[in-house]
């Protein structure tokens, strides 16, 4: 029974896990999206809405009805009294810069989930291109989410099924972006579990956000923001990482017992 259970395959996984170092990995990751993607969200919006991240606080005052302490230290966080025109380029080349290595690590971490090869240096235009929809994903999910939320029945169900098409597009994506070598056997259920991750974290958010947010903000101000806001984007990056990890243990385990199987026909020949 207990030989059983090493070799299961929840124990692989979890074994697989701690030997990539993921949850080294995903603090690492969430840390670079946390100062790379949402300043570079804000200074998108700066440039191109000619608004500053005032537009970000209304978002997350009006998701998780925030108000009193909550709400002033969120419009604290991330409104800004300087003319951010002045320092807006400077800051998009840095923050997308950092953006970009954020892609090449996030590579790096599925080609070795994958056991595949990560993005060359001929291919890191596809960096760039995952950066891009990440901003695009982030807009266009927030409003699903939006609409989802403050909906009736029937079109919050609708609203809630494009959201769950939308992710697992951008996910395939994403993942096919930064492994372009990735078998598709392996990309479709690793978008999929990802996908349905998700969702689950949308789900939490509603439920486990405004509170925290309350409570920290209360407590640390607008510092109290920052660590839900990160414990946010670290939960995102868990599941970006281990679902595909699902499927790339139970692809490697299945890999193995084939192999097993056709060594004695080998041998025998």
């Amino acid at each position: 029974m207990l030989e059983w259970i090493r070799n299961s395959y929840p124990v692989a996984v979890f074994r697989r896990f701690f030997e990539l170092e993921l949850l080294d990995r995903s603090f690492g990751l969430a840390a670079q999206a946390f100062v790379a993607l949402l300043p570079l969200v804000i200074l998108i919006v700066a440039v191109f809405a000619g608004s500053d991240g005032s537009v970000i606080a209304n978002q997350l005052i009006e998701r998780f009805g925030l108000e009193g302490a909550a709400a002033d230290a969120v419009s604290s966080l991330f409104d800004s009294p300087a003319p951010t025109f002045v320092i807006s380029w400077t800051a998009l080349f840095i923050t997308s810069y950092s953006a970009f290595s954020l892609s090449r690590k996030l590579s790096r971490t599925y080609g070795a989930i994958f056991q595949i090869p990560s993005l060359l240096p001929k291919q890191l235009g596809r960096g760039l291109a995952w950066v891009l929809l990440q901003v695009v994903m982030f807009a266009i999910s927030a409003g699903l989410r939006n609409l989802w939320r403050d909906s009736d029945l029937a079109v919050g169900l609708l609203a809630g099924f494009a959201t769950f098409i939308f992710w697992l597009l951008t996910e395939y994506a994403g993942i096919r972006l930064l492994v372009p070598s990735i078998n598709r056997r392996l990309l479709v259920p690793a978008a999929i579990l990802s996908s349905i991750g998700h969702m689950g974290i949308i789900v939490w958010a509603a439920v486990y956000m405004p509170r925290t947010l309350q409570t920290q903000a209360e407590q640390f101000g607008p510092i109290g923001v920052t660590f839900s806001l990160f414990t946010l984007i670290l939960v995102g990056v868990v599941v970006m990482l281990v679902a595909p990890l699902l499927v790339g243990v139970y692809a490697q385990r299945k890999h193995a017992v084939l192999a097993n199987a056709q060594g004695p026909t080998q041998t025998g020949e």
